[in-house]
């Protein structure tokens, strides 16, 4: 639904409520686990996601990192020095040493 609809979020992907009131209505016709997915659910949804993909994406163009969607940061002995004073700086990219995100490309296209 973003993806189709992504030019209603303009250059910074930012959706007005009118938006999320339309995509929870689009949710509701599709079987979704958990609770009926609310407007207000799918914006937090979407402000994670993008959140995840902005560190994802400071790692992915870090110098001296190497980032693949299977292995993360791929770190070794050599540049884990590298990464130590990377997590610093950035403390939510923790999780990304030696696991990918697979959303990354999808998200690439669109933020």
């Amino acid at each position: 639904y973003i993806t189709a609809n992504c030019p209603k979020g303009g250059d910074g992907m930012n959706f007005n409520k009118t938006f999320w009131v339309s995509i929870a209505d689009s949710m509701a016709n599709h079987a979704c686990s958990g609770a009926p997915k609310t407007p207000m659910a799918c914006q937090l949804k979407w402000a994670r996601l993008r959140s995840l993909y902005d560190i994802v994406h400071k790692v992915a163009n870090a110098s001296g990192l190497s980032y693949s969607l299977e292995n993360g940061a791929s770190i070794t002995a050599e540049s884990e020095s590298m990464w130590a004073d990377f997590v610093k700086k950035n403390p939510k990219a923790k999780s990304l040493k030696d696991k990918g995100w697979k959303h990354y490309d999808s998200l690439k296209g669109l933020i």
